[in-house]
């Protein structure tokens, strides 16, 4: 019944929204791209599943191996697939900010727009999240601990802050490093990037793998990769590298096959690890989740439609705020949901589900005021 009720709200309250047809930019006057509204939806759904999946499976060893099969099979495929939503986003805003001529004005203003707008919704939210974490017992307040999460010294009780807070480092530099890769041509880009991947991406694969049998020993990489950005900056780059072609001479076949080997080795990966009773849940510093993000991003640029479905549209247009809403209600439902006698697939759906309902829900009634919009889910 509960998951019925909130498909009823969706009927009546946002499928009357997904009709419209907002095909340009609403700060440009410009033509959308399609597929980039579509991957964007795709990466808001995704970061939700493995939210639904982490927060109903405990991803340990202990508990995976001692189920059947199937599920354990589901819970490593659910976290892979949701783990591919942030390097997407990560990638799209390489492919749209990067790509801009910033002059000095231009570095002012995006400063002024969008770091100072994203910064000012962040620290909204974090006392928000205070006041929720307070409410429903989860945390006891602390107005000393309230000031350190608001001037990043300590972690925000919500797992899926931290994404906030390196968006806001990240955006202080966006300017600097498109001036910086205006002129460099993709050959020469490409060289780097292949040396800092392989310590970025290369050695948690030889390392995850390592930690199975104990006889490898530590294995880590000494090389600083602070001046590139570490691994976040390097899926933005390369989120300019594919705007500049990197991936034009590969065939649809091919990204799809890349696409599917590397999702099967990441969650082959995972499997081996916890059947040797290590805990490995893969993070984005994984070659093989950045290689299968990739050619799924590829894949995307080769959609051709050109016209975008109302649903993909407004997810897109609004993936920041159902980010910043959604985790509360996670919390929530998690406790009616774990102990219904329902197969833990099931429940990880109905969390999933639920969530991106209520979710929507939300945004949709805040959003009616525009300036609430703006503050609360940095709407544009």
């Amino acid at each position: 019944r509960f998951f019925f009720f909130f498909s009823y709200l969706v009927n009546i309250v946002i499928l009357r929204e997904f009709t419209f047809d907002r095909q340009t930019d609403r700060q440009t006057d410009r033509p959308r791209i399609g597929w980039l509204d579509t991957a964007r939806a795709f990466a808001i759904v995704a970061v939700l599943l493995v939210h639904a999946t982490e927060n109903l499976y405990i991803m340990d060893p202990a508990h995976l191996n001692v189920m059947s099969w199937y599920s354990k099979l589901f819970a490593i495929t659910g976290f892979t697939v949701g783990r591919l939503g942030v390097p997407l986003f990560l990638f799209l805003t390489g492919y749209l900010l990067l790509d801009r001529v910033y002059d000095v004005g231009k570095i002012q203003r995006f400063w002024k727009r969008n770091w100072l707008g994203i910064l000012v919704t962040t620290e909204i939210w974090i006392v928000l999240y205070d006041v929720f974490l307070r409410l429903f017992h989860f945390q006891h307040w602390s107005t000393k601990e309230l000031i350190r999460d608001m001037l990043f010294m300590d972690q925000v009780h919500m797992g899926h802050m931290w994404y906030m807070l390196m968006i806001i480092g990240v955006y202080l530099c966006i300017p600097f490093v498109a001036r910086a890769l205006r002129n460099i041509d993709l050959k020469t880009i490409i060289f780097p990037l292949l040396i800092l991947s392989f310590y970025a991406f290369g050695i948690p694969i030889i390392k995850s793998w390592g930690n199975a049998f104990s006889h490898f020993g530590d294995i880590r990489s000494l090389l600083d990769l602070g001046f590139s950005g570490g691994i976040y900056g390097i899926y933005i780059v390369l989120g300019l590298c594919v705007k500049r072609g990197l991936l034009h001479k590969l065939g649809t076949g091919i990204l799809f096959a890349g696409m599917i080997v590397s999702l099967l080795l990441t969650i082959g990966l995972q499997w081996f690890s916890y059947g040797h009773g290590v805990a490995y849940n893969v993070w984005y510093d994984n070659g093989l989740l950045l290689l299968c993000t990739l050619c799924l991003f590829g894949l995307f640029s080769r959609i051709s439609a050109t016209r975008i479905h109302g649903i993909c549209l407004w997810l897109s247009l609004n993936s920041f705020g159902i980010y910043l809403v959604h985790f509360p209600f996670i919390m929530l439902l998690r406790k009616v949901l774990i102990p219904l006698s329902v197969p833990m697939p099931g429940k990880v759906i109905l969390l999933w589900v639920s969530v991106l309902i209520i979710s929507c829900v939300i945004c949709k009634i805040i959003n009616l005021s525009p300036r609430l919009g703006r503050l609360l889910l940095y709407s544009r």
